[in-house]
């Protein structure tokens, strides 16, 4: 068990003893650090510190438990101050690093370890990645922010950097969410954020066409349902979505009946004033309604959705010239 004199309970400790004792079989022991006194205060309103005694070595923990976490870099020099107060080596922890910055992390040589993913301790010889076994893919999806983030900035490809700040009023959300959707994206690898001051700016790693063919597994499908309505029972405004949109991207001729895309807001206003609607056969004429997770948005093509959501909403039709259709689309597009 995980030894501890602090006066405060840590359960970011705990986990590190944790872990260390489940990968390497070792007990560490833990003790506060006083030295902490030393140090300039954006050191210590950041981090906490604790002396870890493992198989004889002194480490100095350096415990990051701000809601962001900064660049690489900017660790490695926070590191580096803290290291003109000790004399051994100094170990940056938190609980969540994305891929990314773990390998940034140990291409600037920084100590660290994240309990339950990796432990990187240069001095010791140690060099442990990912422990547990990595998620399946079924699990690996994106959340609706988080891909209409992506698919805004793949379509946007004269723009090589994005903002919370310039998102939130085209995409509608809020900067906690788009920050969430930045983590996302830094986790699958597909792009890098920094902050220069209190903003964060995201950029992508790769060409557009090569981004969008790394993001393939993590994809949703961005339908959350879909509805019919019969001719004349009211006016929903959408845009043109399934094979009616995918029909203005191709040479394939209309579907029988219109497909459009809307909404969560939209659909629930719209069904709550025809709530009594008798039941509609699909097989006759009628208007198929897509409820997306996301909002769906026009791109050059006015009136039906943007393409990259379009061939992922497709991606279960099994119709050969479908099929072949969304493929052209989506290589024939101007990345």
């Amino acid at each position: 068990m995980l030894k501890t004199r602090f006066c405060w309970e840590s359960a970011q400790v705990h986990r590190i003893g944790k872990y260390i004792q489940e990968t390497l079989g070792i007990t560490v022991r833990t003790s506060p650090w006083r030295g902490n006194t030393k140090l300039p205060g954006f050191l210590t309103s950041k981090y906490r510190f604790a002396v870890m005694n493992l198989q004889g070595k002194q480490l100095l923990l350096m415990l990051d438990q701000a809601p962001k976490q900064e660049p690489p870099s900017v660790i490695r020099k926070h590191m580096q101050q803290v290291q003109m107060k000790w004399s051994d080596a100094v170990v940056y922890a938190r609980d969540q690093v994305t891929s990314y910055n773990r390998k940034r992390l140990i291409k600037q040589r920084v100590s660290f370890i994240v309990p339950g993913n990796q432990m990187f301790l240069p001095e010791l010889g140690m060099d442990l990645r990912e422990y547990f076994r990595a998620p399946s893919s079924a699990q690996r999806k994106f959340r609706p922010a988080t891909q209409s983030v992506l698919i805004h900035a793949l379509l946007q490809s004269k723009s090589h950097e994005f903002t919370a700040a310039k998102l939130a009023p085209i995409l509608g959300y809020t900067a906690m969410t788009l920050s969430r959707a930045f983590d996302e994206l830094e986790s699958a690898e597909l792009a890098e954020a920094h902050s220069v001051g209190r903003e964060r700016i995201l950029r992508f790693r790769t060409a557009c066409k090569e981004t969008w063919k790394r993001a393939q597994p993590w994809l949703i499908d961005p339908v959350r349902a879909r509805n019919f309505v019969a001719p004349g029972e009211g006016k929903i405004i959408g845009l043109l979505a399934g094979q009616s949109a995918l029909a203005r991207y191709s040479m394939l001729t209309d579907p029988r009946n219109q497909v459009i895309a809307v909404d969560q807001k939209v659909w629930k206003v719209f069904s709550s004033e025809f709530a009594n609607r008798a039941s509609i056969d699909p097989d006759v004429d009628t208007t198929e309604v897509e409820v997306w997770k996301y909002a769906p948005r026009e791109f050059r093509i006015r009136g039906a959705v943007e393409p990259l959501s379009l061939s992922v909403s497709l991606r279960g039709i099994v119709d050969e010239r479908v099929k072949q259709s969304v493929d052209h689309m989506t290589e024939e597009w101007p990345w």
